[in-house]
């Protein structure tokens, strides 16, 4: 299949990636380059395990041999990565986990910017944005989301993604 030659031709099996209903991979596993080489989020990486803990098959760049950085990402963001759902079985635990991931991230933010207002004016305008490549590559259903703005909005389409998957 076109959408796993990436994988392919960093050394990733077939049979491998099969064994799996969610990958989290590097944001730049279809542009890597040798100047630019792979980079994992650290919220990539904290989703993995998160959807592991869940019960879900999921794997990252260590599980799949890859040979990725870590970026680690200051403020009020949250930095997904490239996120392959090869199971659509898997889409409701995984909403519930990016729920909570962007649940503390955003009470942080609010941490962060109450500890500001006792010590001095602060600027609440910067709301918490999500960074997230999605491919949903199910048999049948193949779909990408490419998506960078408000997490309000990333939840709605994620969760419009298993609702019209339960549709007849």
């Amino acid at each position: 299949m076109e959408t796993f030659k990436s994988l392919s031709e960093l050394g990733v099996a077939p049979n491998v990636v099969s064994q799996y209903q969610i990958l989290c991979l590097p944001e730049n596993i279809e542009n890597q380059t040798e100047t630019t080489p792979l980079a994992d989020s650290g919220e990539s990486i904290t989703l993995s395990k998160l959807l592991k803990e869940k019960g879900v098959k999921c794997a990252n760049s260590y599980d799949l041999g890859l040979n990725t950085k870590t970026s680690e990402r200051r403020g009020a963001d949250l930095w997904l990565g490239s996120i392959w759902i090869l199971d659509h079985a898997a889409l409701p635990l995984f909403i519930g986990v990016v729920g909570r991931l962007l649940g503390e991230k955003i009470q942080k933010k609010l941490d962060a910017a109450n500890q500001l207002k006792a010590s001095q004016e602060s600027d609440d305008s910067q709301e918490t944005k999500v960074h997230a490549d999605i491919k949903v590559i199910d048999g049948k259903l193949s779909a990408e989301i490419k998506y960078n703005g408000d997490a309000d909005t990333f939840l709605k389409v994620i969760k419009g993604l298993y609702d019209e998957q339960q549709s007849p």
